[in-house]
This record gives C-alpha cells, sequence and structure tokens, in this order.
C-alpha cells in the first residue's frame, strides 16, 4: 500500500492565495537571467529557474554519494535563489558594492512572513541552514550550486565564450569529495558525451 505523509497544513481560502501569490513570485526566476555570463559576453544567459533545476539534479547526485538526506537537499537546491525574485541576480563586482547577504535575508524574512505559517517557517529555516554551511545537506547544496556553474560554462565554452574563470573560480570552492571528483569529471567530457555515446549504442526503432 502507497506510504502517504499527512498533510502539513489545510486551511483557509487565504492561505491558498498566499501560496499562489508566492507561486507566482518563485516562477519569475523563469524570466531573471544570470548576470554574470553577461561579463562574459553571453548575449541570452540562462535564468536562475534553470539554473535552481541543475542545482537540484547535482543535489540529488551528491545527497546520494555523500549519504546525505537527498530530499532535503534538493529542495534547498529548489528554494536557493527564490529572493532573486526581489533583488534580482547580481555578479560578483556588483556584489562588492552591496551588503547582499544582508539583503537577502530581509527578502527571505519577508517572503516567510508572506506564507501560512509551516511554509513560511520551513522556508525560512531552510534558507538559514544553508547559510550557516554546517550541515551535510547545506553543503551538498553549495557544491550542487557550484557544480551547476561549472557544467554551464563548459556549455558556454564550447560556443567560444572566455568563461575559464568561472570554471576555476567553481571548482575552488566545492567543499565535499564527490564535488570534486564530478567537477574533475564534467571538465574531462565534452557536454556532447552523452550524444556522442547514445548514438554507438541505442538501436533504431525498425531494429
Amino acid at each position: 500500500m502507497e506510504q502517504r505523509l499527512p498533510p502539513v497544513w489545510s486551511g483557509p481560502v487565504i492561505g491558498v492565495k498566499r501560496l499562489a501569490r508566492f507561486a507566482y513570485e518563485a516562477l519569475h526566476l523563469k524570466r531573471v537571467a544570470r548576470s554574470g555570463w553577461w561579463v562574459a559576453g553571453v548575449d541570452l544567459p540562462e535564468s536562475v529557474a534553470e539554473h535552481a533545476f541543475g542545482a537540484a539534479f547535482f543535489a540529488w547526485i551528491l545527497s546520494r554519494m555523500e549519504g546525505a538526506d537527498a530530499e532535503k537537499a534538493v529542495l534547498m537546491a529548489v528554494l536557493h535563489d527564490v529572493p532573486e525574485a526581489r533583488i534580482n541576480d547580481l555578479h560578483k563586482v556588483a556584489q562588492r558594492y552591496l551588503d547582499v547577504k544582508a539583503a537577502q535575508a530581509r527578502v527571505v524574512a519577508h517572503q516567510a512572513e508572506s506564507l501560512p505559517a509551516p511554509f513560511g517557517g520551513e522556508y525560512k529555516r531552510l534558507h538559514e541552514e544553508m547559510e550557516a554551511r554546517e550541515s551535510l545537506e547545506a553543503r551538498v547544496l553549495k557544491d550542487a550550486d557550484l557544480l551547476e556553474c561549472l557544467a554551464q560554462a563548459r556549455f558556454y565554452e564550447q560556443r567560444g565564450y572566455p568563461v575559464g574563470e568561472w570554471i576555476v573560480n567553481s571548482e575552488k570552492g566545492l567543499l565535499t569529495e564527490s564535488g570534486r571528483a564530478l567537477a574533475r569529471a564534467l571538465k574531462d567530457m565534452p557536454p556532447r558525451a552523452w550524444y556522442e555515446g547514445l548514438k554507438a549504442n541505442v538501436p533504431h526503432a525498425d531494429n
């Protein structure tokens, strides 16, 4: 029999509307560009939402490799850049002029306050845990974030953009052995490796 968890909240319609409003806010990240890639000359860089998908994928892999709670790490990856729906993505030069951590903390607090208590509390706790980086899941999230950046840089590198700095800095910031092993593998193979391997090994439909 299927095992189901009890719902964390079942409240009035006004609470559902608050959740819907927050969903629209989070989905706005599909339109927010990762601004660092503009510095490298990329005209149409990936969105923050696309980055979050890649980070969630790497969080799943790293969680299994490191023995972390995959559900928690993937959820962190999905939520980690949601504050950028309000303050946008800021590249490293811009961050030198602003207290980005303080701004993000204020955004998280305001976003959490706008949600029904169970959701707001969980959202705030997860962001605080990510920022502290004391738990294994938070370290996995940090590495997943960097690995997505490294992988995306490899895609842009293949198209001729000068992104070597992004690759070096992403690898340098990794915290786990699994993250470092994945970084080496990503650097050693071209982004098309998955396709080249399939061409030779997947049979045609009429075989």
